[in-house]
């Protein structure tokens, strides 16, 4: 596999800024999964080299609407708040556009949100332990709205949201 680097620009309160991602690129296919716990990858502690990915024009898709998400986030207190807000906003748009979100692309749109934090500075043990959290917070805002799989098994009462509670309440 190798890396690909994306240089990914917006503007943030009249400021360009450039954000460096560095994803492994092999096939046509981002593995996009570096900061998620390997448990909700692969719905076991067994399975350690679980990857999760996306096409490059996926990745990029997701990418810049976070980034846009950012561009308009003008009241934004802090970096984090910035990055929060904008991964919020692609959430939301998404529940907008199809009413439900599975929980796999909810990952990715975390994935996005956890490798323009890296690209920010941010440093990867505390972007690794946020992961979790973040996610977690996203779908008990969202309870009905989050489908553990494609055909619509509902993400309540499902392994892996006690994978993910788990994962939040007893962290590594």
């Amino acid at each position: 596999m190798e890396s690909l680097k994306l240089n990914l620009d917006t503007e943030i309160n009249g400021q360009t800024r450039t954000f460096v991602v560095e994803v492994p690129y092999q096939d046509g296919i981002v593995a996009t999964s570096e900061f998620c716990p390997t448990q909700l990858l692969s719905d076991t502690v067994e399975l350690i080299g679980a990857i999760r990915g996306e096409t490059l024009d996926k990745f990029l898709d997701d990418c810049h609407r976070q980034l846009q998400g950012m561009a308009k986030l003008t009241e934004a207190k802090s970096e984090i708040d910035l990055h929060i807000g904008a991964l919020m906003a692609v959430v939301m748009a998404h529940l907008s556009r199809n009413n439900r979100i599975v929980f796999g692309d909810l990952l990715i749109y975390v994935d996005c949100f956890s490798l323009l934090l890296k690209a920010a500075g941010f440093d990867s043990d505390t972007i690794r332990a946020m992961y979790p959290h973040i996610t977690k917070t996203i779908i008990e805002m969202y309870p009905d709205y989050v489908d553990c799989t494609p055909d619509g098994t509902p993400f309540t009462g499902s392994r892996t949201e006690e994978i993910l509670r788990n994962l939040t309440t007893h962290p590594e």
